[in-house]
């Protein structure tokens, strides 16, 4: 790797580093969510989510993750239904923030086929419930098929998480997932006029790490990256 592949790497470690720094004072997308059991998929207890998660572009950064999903040929949860409506999510954490209780929530319209329960937004459309499940590995949904930092169900600065969304769409006509709706999830994404939206990741800000943390992180990226530039 040479000097001008670096620069780029370097510059982006230390964008991350200066939000991890700077995260418990932003208070980024605060949302009213709550989550409602159903008899579906795997016994969660009701509770209530505090902040959506979505697109880089369009979140501030407090709450951002950069995703891509692709078609996979496996249900999770649920039986094979001979559609081409199954899809894996890859997201990264470049928010700063830890993240715990994530729930990947249809829009209004949307359905999914491993759904645990429904999610309403309080605020934006109460009473309005789309199907949601918790992104986890437990139960008969073992949705979450890996986590690049540790096994713990929490979504940690700069971690990597992959899990799979089944028989998701609207009956024949499944498109990827679109985190595009900041403040707006479930029913409240229709209502409220956005488009091409059609889920969301809404969850609990977990415990953040001390500045001193967010510099030991941003000191080990860098040594990585210069340990990995004197192998080539």
């Amino acid at each position: 790797m040479n000097a001008i592949t670096l620069q780029p790497l370097l510059r982006s470690t230390l964008l991350n580093g200066a939000l991890l720094m700077t995260a418990t004072v932003a208070r980024g997308v605060p949302v009213s969510g709550e989550f409602a059991e159903d008899a579906r998929g795997d016994l969660i207890a009701h509770q209530l989510l505090s902040h959506e998660l979505g697109d880089m572009n369009l979140f501030p950064g407090t709450d951002v993750i950069a995703y891509h999903a692709h078609r996979h040929h496996f249900p999770v949860g649920v039986p094979e239904d001979g559609i081409a409506n199954d899809w894996t999510v890859h997201m990264t954490n470049v928010s700063g923030r830890a993240w715990k209780d994530l729930f990947f929530v249809a829009d209004h319209g949307a359905t999914i086929g491993n759904a645990d329960g429904r999610v309403q937004d309080l605020l934006g459309a109460p009473g309005v419930m789309t199907d949601a499940f918790r992104i986890d590995a437990l139960g008969s949904n073992p949705n979450l098929l890996f986590e690049s930092i540790s096994q713990d169900g929490i979504f940690q600065p700069f971690e990597e998480w992959e899990f799979a969304v089944t028989n998701f769409g609207t009956g024949f006509n499944s498109v990827p997932p679109a985190l595009i709706s900041p403040g707006h999830f479930a029913g409240s994404s229709q209502i409220s006029g956005f488009t091409g939206t059609n889920a969301s990741i809404v969850g609990t800000a977990a415990a953040v790490p001390e500045p001193s943390t967010g510099i030991l992180v941003i000191i080990a990226a860098i040594a990585g990256l210069m340990q990995r530039r004197e192998r080539v």
